[in-house]
């Protein structure tokens, strides 16, 4: 035990007085553009990772670091370690590129590390020809490059911006993983839909036959005006190469050794894209614009314009369009006094073409709590339409709502009536003269109907009360109100849908109508999670069916050309409509 603490208090002196040395390597001084290097850089006999700022480095683009690593050895009698930090570097130009000289802190002490050139060239490839004796460099074509194509360079602030990522590759590509995505900066930007499987189809480039697939494609919303950049995709591709390798026959592993081909990896990235963004118009600008850029619509739904106090109704605003929904928000009505409304739920139908469209609905319950007639007030959206470069606006009407008194409201008297008195055999109980003679009650000394109509009478004043508490209970829970109407929204919803490609609209009114009846939200669900929900409480058969249309849906969202014809969103939404009628009793 004593030899143990001798051993361990020797090394903590020898690495107190070690001296300290730090110093940076690269792997490669020789590289191409689409080639990596590892940048470490090393302490030795130091107690703690050196502190490195790399924000000095600007002819590379850090793909991933740093990482750690030790190392401890005990060589003749002496300890010595070394602790490193490592970084994948790429370039960002061709030419002499420089990681300049670096300022460190190790054990508290400030170090500088010395600067490192690095030769960035466009390729390896090098021939002699016959008429040169001299080696040059040739261009080649390449086998892989990712290329990004916007649908405009100069837009207004706001306006949407679509970039599409595209593959190209001459060789049997195995897999891909993106190393870096774009740092969009001084934008918002939304994925758009694309197949979860790259389809690859057969082009041409400039006589070069490729392969080449839509890897991504991206909603760019400019969030300041000015000059704007679109960083670089960064892609680490690995692919099959033919083997050259000469392999005896007999000694073959055909299940560990790719006798026929194996694999390379190469990065490819896309080039940087510059934008001249416009500001939003300040002459015209309406005062109550909340920064809506695009095409929008708006329209207002209530249940009914005529009810009774304490009856819940639901009032729905929907605004359509396109443009930039998550960067703008729609005041909320003033309603008037008199009115118990609800916070609203909150849905977005959302399209993932190639624009961000949709429609964007709020649904408000509302409890009128006294008779009379209520103006509902419209709702405006100023919003500036870039295709004219013209302020526009958007509203709904108003709405009159009559509320009526309750029918569940009775007027009773205190006292008895005439009529009732005479039932009591008299008008006036006068002083008996006589004794009295008790009688027991099983002699019927009280008549049965007496019973019955004081019974009739208590029943007639408590009842409604009763009756109304439970009502009111009933309809002040948002909750309920949303499960009773659900069927009847989704109905209505699902009967808007005319075109064959609205997948999306048939899912989405069938995630609500589940979320609605059994009070969770709809942007978690998904088919499995339906299944799992309905699953004891509807036939497994209309389960499975509900089910499959989901997946249809979503299929025919990403791939609409992999459908039957007859599979239309229309035929689906007639469908759903017919489930939904018969299931929700049980629900």
């Amino acid at each position: 035990m004593l030899y143990h603490r001798l051993i361990l208090m020797f090394f903590l002196v020898s690495s107190i007085f070690a001296q300290v040395r730090v110093y940076s390597t690269a792997d490669d001084n020789r590289i191409t553009l689409n080639e990596t290097i590892n940048f470490k850089v090393v302490a030795e006999g130091s107690s703690g990772y050196p502190q490195v700022d790399i924000t000095q480095i600007k002819d590379f683009t850090i793909i991933s670091g740093p990482a750690q690593s030790s190392s401890y050895q005990w060589i003749n009698g002496q300890m010595s370690s070394t602790k490193s930090l490592s970084w994948t570097l790429l370039p960002n130009r061709t030419g002499s590129l420089t990681i300049p000289s670096l300022k460190c802190v190790v054990d508290g002490e400030k170090q500088t590390l010395k600067p490192i050139t690095i030769t960035v060239l466009k390729t390896r490839q090098e021939k002699k020809t016959k008429r040169k004796k001299r080696a040059e460099t040739v261009e080649e074509t390449p086998i892989l490059f990712l290329d990004v194509k916007v649908n405009k360079n100069e837009a207004f602030q706001g306006e949407q911006i679509t970039a599409y990522y595209k593959l190209y590759s001459r060789v049997n590509l195995r897999q891909y993983s993106v190393e870096k995505k774009p740092e969009c900066v001084g934008f918002w930007q939304e994925e758009l839909s694309v197949p979860r499987q790259p389809r690859f189809r057969e082009t041409s480039v400039k006589g070069v036959r490729y392969q080449v697939a839509t890897l991504s494609k991206v909603a760019l919303f400019p969030t300041r005006s000015g000059e704007l950049v679109l960083d670089p995709m960064v892609l680490n591709c690995t692919y099959e190469v033919p083997s050259k390798t000469r392999r005896s026959p007999f000694n073959f592993d055909f299940f560990s050794d790719s006798f026929f081909t194996q694999t390379a990896n190469q990065i490819v990235r896309s080039v940087p894209v510059k934008f001249k963004i416009k500001p939003i118009p300040i002459e015209g600008r309406p005062d109550n614009y909340t920064g809506a850029v695009g095409k929008f619509s708006l329209m207002s739904d209530i249940d009914t314009v005529v009810t009774e106090t304490n009856q819940a109704i639901s009032y729905i605003i929907e605004l359509e369009g396109t443009g930039n929904f998550n960067l703008f928000e729609l005041a909320e009505p003033l309603f008037p006094e008199g009115l118990d409304v609800y916070e609203p739920k909150v849905t977005f139908q959302k399209g993932f073409r190639d624009e961000i469209s949709g429609v964007k609905s709020w649904e408000y319950i509302i409890i009128p709590r006294r008779d009379g007639r209520f103006l509902i007030p419209q709702s405006e959206l100023s919003y500036f339409d870039p295709a004219s470069g013209k302020w526009k606006q958007a509203s709904t009407k108003v709405i009159e709502l009559t509320v009526q008194p309750s029918k569940e409201r009775f007027i009773t008297s205190s006292g008895l009536t005439k009529d009732e008195i005479v039932l009591l055999e008299s008008d006036i109980r006068h002083i008996r003269s006589s004794s009295i003679r008790f009688k027991s009650v099983s002699q019927g000394s009280v008549p049965a109907f007496v019973i019955w109509m004081n019974l009739i009478a208590i029943m007639l004043f408590g009842g409604p009360k009763v009756v109304g508490t439970l009502r009111a209970q009933w309809n002040r829970d948002p909750v309920k109100v949303r499960a009773r109407g659900a069927l009847a929204r989704t109905r209505k919803r699902l009967l808007k849908i005319h075109t064959s490609e609205s997948y999306d609209q048939v899912a989405q009114a069938l995630y609500d109508y589940v979320g609605d009846k059994i009070n969770i939200a709809s942007a978690n669900l998904a088919p499995d999670s339906v299944k799992k929900l309905l699953d004891g409480r509807i036939s497994s058969e209309k389960v499975n069916r509900l089910v499959e249309i989901v997946a249809t849906c979503e299929k025919g969202r990403f791939s609409p050309e992999a459908l039957p014809e007859e599979t239309s969103a229309v035929s689906l939404a007639k469908e759903v409509m017919v489930l939904l009628k018969e299931i929700n009793s049980n629900l």
